[in-house]
């Protein structure tokens, strides 16, 4: 492909150009920073804007035919129903490979007007894409890059237009960078614009597309059923699922989000069965969880506000025994294992408000507690089914419990006996094992939280205790930034609750206790920033309704009587220590007169320095435009400047000017041969384009500086 010529018409239409396919490649940065675009689509889209840009840069002409356009539309046509039934398994993922598809075709085919509104419409498309797929706030940077490109593009095309149509013959210069800053002239104040209509009008974060996810388009959580290998897989990703703000008490680094209760064992893996769940009360917008005579008599009370990310599964995470739950929730549901949930919040981002029983885990009145029993009859019927086991497990955990006088006691020696004599590991098995426990009891005797749970729930079984493995997380990185906890999946953890006679489930923990992750380093604080710009995000743009914006306008409120008062008091210390001044000066006022004697040589002296730097700013920039006009690449604002500096010297010989005079009088006025040979080789350079009269110009102008007339 031919280069264009020069001129403003072909620098409009290369800013136009490259404009709109920076607009392609944002969207497609966009939506490849969410992690969700398989590598086939990422890679195609790849080629198709380097495509683009060999032929924007001349060196390769356009590769598809109208004739292959509509034979490969077709065929995608065909392909798009199997892709979302057997290939993706998802809508939402089809249909972003849909919309790469077809621009990959139209940057590599875009050549009328219509091909670039369709190309710009696709890109908006992938924005859209990439806002669906992902809540990170990396996704603003990416708006107000395409933003910026829009506005940009948008205003190249109607130069390049407007001067085709009128055939301008001015050069081009800085026309482009001249464009990229009236784009970005608009996109601020449209930023700002938009900002303050943002803050001014709440809107719900009805996040109905959420409903178009499926399990690829978000963080991994658990399953209602999970084999032992399912935690120590999780455990392994670094995702975040669950943010959390304390708003009053204190959380320990060791406390556990509970979200699940599994109850059935057939040896590999274990679940719920099916159980109608029961409707939880509100009242005034208040949830009451737990009764008053379900919890203990010495407890710390924990309110926080946390934010479940969208994860495979229903339930709430909750700290310690919670007492209430607050949210924008339709109803609550708990199960006969006491499991909360939202129903139909799957993949969906949940925000709640809950109050919980903390500390201490074990209460003392524990410790004392002797009775053998009864159990409830629900309790039993639930909780102490177990499958065909190794007879090795029941002689060993009769042989660690038969000193103990009650189930909180042979509880602990079974978990103190866990928790000492075996080892922890993320590793899993080569082999998977027809009967995981006795191989992890007895001969690896290592593995994740999930075997040391499954563990001791079934060694509790095997004596008469009712027990079930709880899920969740546990712990948490504190973010000082954001002042919040960031839980991530590698946080995930399964412990016990043993069922003690007379006061009901009682957590135990069996995992040995590993060592805290160092915390410290560049890398470690970057994380820690982009972790609050992360929550800050979710919680202020994501989350931002009628609620927020009273808070934000009371913070906005208590911050402006804070400044009055403080501004008030700053007068009125400064009124204090003039009349101070005042007195000190009326008491002795030499000094002080000194002063003030000072200030005017101190303004000569200021005055005179700037006057030297306007000088010497002048000087570099005349002598850069002569440099430039004696190599002949001059410009029009550089033979102005060198004509300008002749009509300055001629003034300094006694001719004035009037302001009506053209060059050309005003050469004819000073009466000088000099003077007459400037003027017209300043016209000829300036507005005649002439190579040989810019190289000409800044000797006579240097002539007539040095004495010629």
């Amino acid at each position: 492909m031919p280069r264009p010529p020069s001129g403003p018409a072909a620098a409009g239409e290369a800013f136009f150009q490259f404009s709109l396919w920076g607009l392609a490649a944002t969207g497609y940065l966009a939506v490849l920073a969410t992690g969700r675009l398989d590598w086939p689509t990422a890679l195609l889209a790849a080629l198709g804007l380097a495509g683009r840009l060999l032929i924007l840069r001349g060196w390769m002409g356009v590769p598809l035919s109208a004739g292959g356009v509509r034979l490969a539309t077709l065929a995608y046509i065909g392909f798009y129903p199997m892709d979302v039934v057997y290939v993706s398994g998802s809508f939402l993922a089809a249909t972003v490979r849909m919309v790469f598809f077809l621009a990959v075709v139209k940057l590599l085919t875009a050549q009328t007007g219509r091909d670039y509104l369709y190309l710009g419409i696709l890109a908006l498309l992938e924005l859209l894409a990439a806002a669906v797929l992902s809540s990170s706030p990396a996704f603003l940077a990416f708006l107000v890059l395409f933003l910026a490109l829009a506005v940009a593009a948008r205003t190249g095309y109607e130069i390049h237009a407007s001067a085709r149509e009128a055939r301008l013959r001015a050069p081009a210069g800085r026309l482009g960078w001249r464009l990229a800053a009236v784009a970005a002239t608009l996109v601020l104040g449209t930023l700002v614009f938009g900002a303050a209509l943002f803050v001014v009008v709440p809107r719900a974060a009805g996040a109905w597309l959420s409903r178009l996810g499926s399990p690829d388009d978000s963080v991994a959580g658990f399953s209602e059923q999970v084999s032992l290998e399912g935690v120590g897989r999780i455990e392994q990703s670094s995702s975040p699922v669950l943010r959390v703000k304390i708003l009053e008490g204190r959380a320990g680094p060791a406390l556990k989000w509970r979200g699940g209760a599994l109850q059935h064992f057939d040896g590999l893996r274990w679940s719920n069965p099916a159980a109608r769940p029961e409707l939880l009360e509100s009242r005034r917008g208040y949830y009451m969880v737990a009764r008053s005579r379900e919890l203990p008599r010495s407890s710390a009370r924990l309110r926080y506000r946390a934010r479940r990310l969208p994860l495979d599964s229903e339930a709430l995470f909750l700290a310690g025994i919670p007492e209430f739950l607050s949210g924008d929730f339709q109803r609550l549901e708990v199960t006969p294992s006491g499991v909360i949930s939202l129903p139909g919040s799957r993949w969906r981002s949940v925000v709640y408000e809950g109050t919980s029983l903390v500390d201490p885990t074990r209460p003392a009145e524990l410790r004392t507690l002797s009775a053998e029993g009864p159990y409830p009859a629900r309790v039993q019927a639930n909780f102490l089914q177990l499958p065909e086991i190794d007879p090795r497990i029941r002689k060993l955990t009769r042989y660690l419990t038969e000193a103990q006088l009650s189930p909180y006691w042979r509880s602990a020696a079974i978990e103190h006996y866990l928790r000492t004599e075996l080892g922890y590991t993320l590793e899993l098995p080569a082999e998977q094992s027809l009967d995981p426990l006795a191989e992890f009891l007895f001969r690896r005797r290592k593995g994740h939280c999930e075997y040391f749970a499954s563990a001791m729930t079934v060694m509790l079984r095997c004596i008469g205790i009712p027990a079930r493995v709880a899920t969740g997380f546990q712990g948490g990185i504190y973010n000082p930034v954001s002042h919040s906890y960031t839980v991530r999946a590698s946080d995930a953890h399964a412990w016990v609750e043993g069922y003690m006679p007379g006061f009901g489930w009682v957590s135990f923990d069996p995992t040995p206790s590993q060592p805290a992750p160092a915390q410290g380093g560049p890398f470690h604080q970057a994380w820690l920033l982009a972790d609050a710009l992360e929550t800050w995000w979710n919680e202020w743009i994501v989350q931002y309704d009628l609620a927020r914006q009273v808070q934000l306008a009371r913070s906005v409120q208590e911050r402006w009587y804070q400044t009055s008062y403080e501004a008030v008091a700053g007068f009125d210390r400064a009124w204090r220590a003039a009349r101070r001044w005042v007195t000190r000066m009326e008491e002795n006022p030499a000094p002080v007169l000194a002063w003030l004697a000072l200030l005017p040589a101190a303004g000569l002296a200021l005055w005179g320095a700037l006057g030297l730097a306007r000088r010497a700013r002048s000087w570099l920039v005349a002598a850069a435009a002569a440099r430039r006009a004696r190599r002949g690449d001059a410009t029009a604002r550089d033979c102005a400047l060198l004509y300008s500096r002749a009509l300055s010297r001629a003034g300094r010989r006694g001719f004035r000017r009037h302001a009506s005079q053209t060059p050309r009088e005003i050469s004819l006025a000073a009466g000088s041969a000099l003077f007459q040979q400037i003027t017209d080789t300043y016209n000829r350079a300036r507005f005649g384009e002439d190579p040989e009269a810019r190289r000409r110009l800044p000797a006579l102008v240097r002539s007539l500086e040095t004495g010629g007339w």
